[in-house]
């Protein structure tokens, strides 16, 4: 065998801020794969969620916590593979939860602790991502 064939073997060397951003992925698929199961535990009545038990909450409450629990559990699946559709899925989540609990305080009530949540994850996302992307020596 020549070297060249030795070396199509191994994987190219990857950056210590791209594995750190693919872990930060992981990890946040699995917080993303705990909210989409605390939503469907609010729909199984095994906890109540903010808005009531789910047979007693208004259609508002319903509808939000319907779409959470699908977009959470679809985008962990979607993180965790490291797709692109992940991310878009995800920050959907991220945008729709900050939109229920800011522009539509008077229906959802105001949750600092969750806007928050999003906001430093997202920030960190970015931050990770800008680092992941420079190429060295700029």
């Amino acid at each position: 065998m020549s070297s060249r064939d030795e070396m199509s073997l191994t994987p190219p060397e990857r950056a210590r801020e791209e594995v750190t951003l693919d872990y930060y992925m992981m990890a946040l698929s699995v917080v993303m794969l705990l909210l989409g199961l605390r939503q469907w535990a609010i729909i199984l009545g095994v906890i109540p969620g903010a808005g009531g038990g789910f047979e007693a909450m208004s259609t508002p409450w319903k509808l939000a916590t319907m779409d959470l629990a699908v977009v959470d559990l679809v985008a962990a699946v979607g993180l965790w593979q490291r797709v692109a559709w992940g991310k878009v899925i995800w920050i959907f989540a991220l945008v729709s939860e900050i939109a229920f609990h800011t522009v539509f305080i008077s229906t959802f009530g105001g949750d600092l602790l969750v806007v928050t949540f999003h906001l430093v994850t997202f920030a960190a996302f970015v931050v990770l991502t800008i680092m992941a992307r420079q190429q060295p020596g700029e």
